[in-house]
């Protein structure tokens, strides 16, 4: 079977699908893999001879539209760049993953993940091809799940997501009609979750069922809850992590092979195990801030702390003369260091302080650390609600986390006994992940039957 993969957003919503690709790949299938145009050498280097497809999700980011229109005060500004951040390269995804399918001689099955969805559910329909996306938390209406922090019960949590819904399909629904003409398709009055439940299409839900119990009752084969997706060892030795901490001006900390770099290797063993903060593609409007409010929590209640840059330039940060990336007064009680593997830090600290994404959730969890969810939007104060639920974090508005004594606070809350119990019996259920890579194969495998 050929899968054509169209993979739009950040890391964070691409690496996830990487590591089922490379799996479909191991069984035979053929793999064709379009990701966004600045992860195109991430892919490159896992083997999956990818190609650009969509617009730069860093850049998008990191634009006007998205760090200063989407909050803005103004509601009109702000829904205006909530309407053209949903649709944000709709056009060059739909020609480019037009031309894709042409190149290629066509596939059995389009997968793509949540951004985007969409116009590859368009594509997919006027090709006649059968439909998969991979979903990192839950986004269709239930009973289960709340998006909305507070509302409890089956009745009250499905009239918000039937509210949510609306509100998506009215911010949407000329932008995808419009696709549809491009595309030689009939404009549609209904909107895409009806339309793919009623085509059958699947929808697998890439993360853990332990985190919401009920929804593998209520949604069934169509909707699959597979645990969340990890790429294997030797795929992260591929990877390596150098070039971003070299980007970021800071210590990189893996070497090429994926391992951690001496420096940051010595400075985990010289001490107790640290507080890791990391914030991935997630902009930071003041790392200055955020480190003085970090070393501050530190030396309130005695702990060490890992600040990963991420996509964020820190390089200015840690103050003159810091040696090798660290901060504080003796030099040892901060460090910072650019993007790191999740799987081979995490492991060695004792708390995460996150932004929410299902990602470094995930890596989190699956190393029992209780955390603090420092949430920007989307699914983060979900993600946020789900962890404080099962007694293993706590969440906070990220703007607020540099205001004073919020972060020592908040990790004041997760840094006790109890907490780190909870979290590490939590950790030990979750799906391991090579059993979640695999089924989340199978359910694409079988796409194109369940739709026939």
């Amino acid at each position: 079977m050929r899968h054509v993969m169209a993979l739009v957003g950040s890391r964070g919503d691409v690496q996830p699908a990487l590591a089922v690709a490379l799996e479909l790949r191991r069984r035979g299938h053929e793999v064709v893999t379009g990701v966004a145009p600045n992860l195109v050498p991430l892919a490159a280097r896992l083997g999956l001879d990818p190609v650009p497809l969509g617009i730069d999700s860093a850049a998008l980011l990191g634009s006007d539209l998205v760090r200063r229109d989407m909050r803005s005060a103004h509601p009109v500004r702000r829904v205006r760049a909530l309407r053209a951040v949903a649709s944000a390269g709709w056009d060059e995804l739909r020609t480019g993953l037009v031309a894709l399918l042409d190149d290629v001689g066509g596939a059995d099955t389009v997968v793509t993940g949540l951004l985007g969805q969409e116009v590859a559910a368009a594509v997919a329909e006027r090709r006649g091809l059968a439909m998969a996306a991979l979903h990192y938390c839950p986004v269709r209406a239930n009973g289960v799940v709340s998006p909305v922090s507070g509302v409890r019960g089956p009745g009250a949590t499905r009239a918000v997501w039937a509210l949510g819904e609306r509100v998506r399909w009215g911010l949407t629904r000329r932008a995808e009609n419009a696709q549809r003409a491009a595309l030689g398709l009939g404009a549609t009055r209904v909107h895409l979750p009806t339309r793919l439940r009623d085509a059958g299409a699947v929808e697998i839900q890439a993360y853990d069922p332990a985190l919401a119990p009920g929804l593998v009752d209520e949604w069934g084969p169509c909707r699959p809850l597979t645990g969340f997706l990890a790429l294997d060892d030797d795929a992260r030795a591929r990877l390596g992590e150098a070039g971003a901490g070299s980007d970021a001006g800071l210590d990189g900390g893996l070497g090429l092979d994926g391992s951690l770099d001496a420096g940051l290797d010595s400075w985990l063993d010289d001490g107790e195990p640290p507080v890791y903060v990391g914030f991935g593609s997630m902009p930071v409007a003041d790392p200055a801030a955020l480190l003085a409010a970090v070393d501050a929590a530190c030396a309130d209640l005695g702990v060490r702390a890992l600040v990963s840059a991420g996509w964020n330039d820190f390089s200015g940060a840690a103050g003159p003369g810091a040696p090798g990336g660290a901060a504080g007064p003796d030099g040892k009680r901060v460090r910072v260091v650019g993007a790191v593997d999740h799987a081979a830090v995490l492991p060695r600290c004792r708390a995460a302080v996150h932004h929410g994404g299902a990602g470094t959730t995930a890596a989190a969890l699956r190393a029992g650390l209780p955390a603090v969810v420092g949430w920007y939007s989307a699914d983060q104060p979900m993600w946020g609600d789900l962890l404080r639920g099962a007694g293993v974090g706590v969440a906070r508005r990220a703007s607020t986390l540099t205001q004073p004594g919020v972060l020592a606070g908040a990790l004041a809350e997760v840094l006790d006994d109890a907490t780190a119990a909870h979290a590490a019996a939590l950790g030990a259920r979750l799906v391991p992940p090579g059993e979640a890579v695999a089924a989340a194969a199978d359910a694409i495998a079988g796409a194109q039957r369940r739709q026939a």
